[in-house]
């Protein structure tokens, strides 16, 4: 199962207030794929900058019609929603799914650094971010096109690098992020942000 927030507003980062009447929510979108084929879409809820993607994302899991075939949670970035921080050991822990938080690129700053700066008060979700497994790379071959390659980078909890790299290779049909998350992707970014 692949996970991929909505767009959202700079300004709705900005606005961001746990006190406020306005807390922007965006689409948060599950994907579930037998290999490379489409399965199933789910779309839920999750407020930009705030703490309630581990819960949203727990429930979509618990609920899908297909939750006995899965077999691997994707999560684009360790955070959903500008720094909505899904907590993956706890979605491990009562999943029993081996987690992969893939980023876009290799950060320049430690991310818990960079959250800390933000929410200096959030101390659960920076420790979270300290004990993310080490960021690993890997050169993924499309393919439909051998030819064309690139490198990913990840957060593997519960799976080994070398079991990653074979679902890769399985996965990345059309570019190199996996097909599940590729789709989730296009699907989250048709949504807009809502005030709800």
């Amino acid at each position: 199962m692949a996970f991929d927030d909505g767009p959202h507003l700079k300004s709705d980062l900005a606005n961001f207030n746990q006190n406020s009447k306005y807390i922007p929510k965006i689409s948060l979108i599950g994907v579930v794929c037998r290999g490379i084929q489409l399965l199933h879409v789910s779309n839920g809820m999750i407020q930009v900058d705030g703490i309630d993607s581990t819960q949203e994302i727990l429930k979509m899991y618990g609920t899908n019609p297909y939750k006995n075939e899965i077999r691997l949670i994707m999560i684009d970035s360790p955070t959903l929603g500008g720094f909505n921080l899904p907590n993956p050991f706890e979605i491990y822990e009562k999943t029993k799914i081996p987690i992969i938080l893939l980023p876009d690129k290799k950060p320049k700053t430690l991310m818990s650094e960079i959250y800390s700066k933000v929410f200096p008060e959030r101390e659960e979700q920076i420790e979270v971010l300290k004990k993310l497994p080490k960021l690993e790379s890997l050169i993924v071959s499309i393919n439909q096109d051998p030819k064309i390659s690139r490198e990913i980078f990840f957060h593997a909890i519960g799976i080994t690098k070398n079991e990653i790299i074979d679902l890769l290779n399985h996965l990345s049909e059309y570019c190199a992020i996996p097909e599940p998350l590729r789709l989730a992707h296009i699907i989250a970014s048709s949504y807009v942000s809502s005030t709800k």
